[in-house]
């Protein structure tokens, strides 16, 4: 039984590349704790809507909501040299 229509699953995938990090905006936004928290909701949407696959969905939402409270914090590249 399906319980989702082809065009919900097209929205859900369009709104998880819009909301996703890419390659180029990757060190610009990985910071950014609201941005990773959206990134990682609309990923969950997808697990749970197209990929039928609840357990990845809540790891993704578990995540999400560290990187809301600040508990998840970017770390640098190994190859990056901090000031720190």
């Amino acid at each position: 039984m399906k319980f989702w229509t082809n065009d919900t699953h097209l929205l859900i995938k369009e709104l998880n590349d819009k909301l996703k990090i890419d390659h180029n905006n990757w060190h610009k936004f990985k910071s950014n704790k609201n941005i990773r928290a959206a990134e990682l909701i609309s990923s969950a949407l997808c697990q749970l809507v197209i990929g039928k696959n609840e357990e990845n969905s809540i790891e993704y939402l578990e995540e999400s909501i560290k990187w809301l409270k600040g508990i998840n914090k970017d770390i640098p590249c190994p190859d990056r040299k901090s000031s720190l």
